[in-house]
């Protein structure tokens, strides 16, 4: 079992987090600590100008409050209803995806699934025709469940009452303290 583990390991990414999507993110964080008896970060935003979804093909503002459990991996990413696609009230309560983090290639990736017929739902830049920050696949490729890939770059990250988020010591922002951090 250990060896097929370790090339399970080597070969394929193992999930970081399963990202949740909530009506309420406060009564979300309440529920889900008493639940599973996880604590969560303090509330952040993953901010940006530069989001393409469903909603609007041209670049355009996204604003998701989110909190990260300080438990995992996998950890998991609560994220209120926000905006009129990927993340809105019309997509319901529960899970919205599984997250690979700090993929090597996101665009590779994007490129290898697209030749296979499966589509994105979902991408956040970092500026204006700039590189890909995250992606999301069609919900229907998992039952429902998209993977998202997130590139090895730093996230738009602030909290939520807009000061900059924490720094991991790559320099890259996260919601939770240095010393706190996974």
């Amino acid at each position: 079992m250990e060896k097929r583990l370790e090339v399970w390991q080597v070969g394929s990414p193992l999930i970081h987090h399963v990202g949740v999507l909530v009506g309420d993110l406060e009564e979300a964080i309440e529920r889900w600590s008493r639940g599973i008896g996880y604590t969560f970060s303090e509330v952040g935003r993953y901010r940006t100008d530069f989001y393409i979804d469903s909603s609007d093909t041209e670049p355009h503002y996204h604003d998701a409050r989110i909190s990260f459990s300080r438990e995992g991996p996998p950890y998991i990413e609560l994220m209120e209803f926000c905006g009129e696609g990927t993340h809105s009230a019309a997509q319901g309560e529960g899970i919205h995806h599984l997250g690979f983090m700090d993929y090597p290639d996101v665009d590779g990736r994007l490129r290898e699934l697209e030749a296979q017929g499966i589509r994105c739902d979902g991408m956040a830049l970092d500026g204006p025709g700039g590189k890909t920050l995250l992606w999301f696949t069609e919900k229907q490729l998992l039952h429902g469940i998209r993977a998202e890939y997130v590139a090895e770059l730093s996230q738009p990250l602030v909290m939520d009452d807009g000061r900059p988020a924490y720094r991991d010591d790559r320099g890259f922002a996260t919601l939770l303290p240095p010393e706190e951090g996974p």
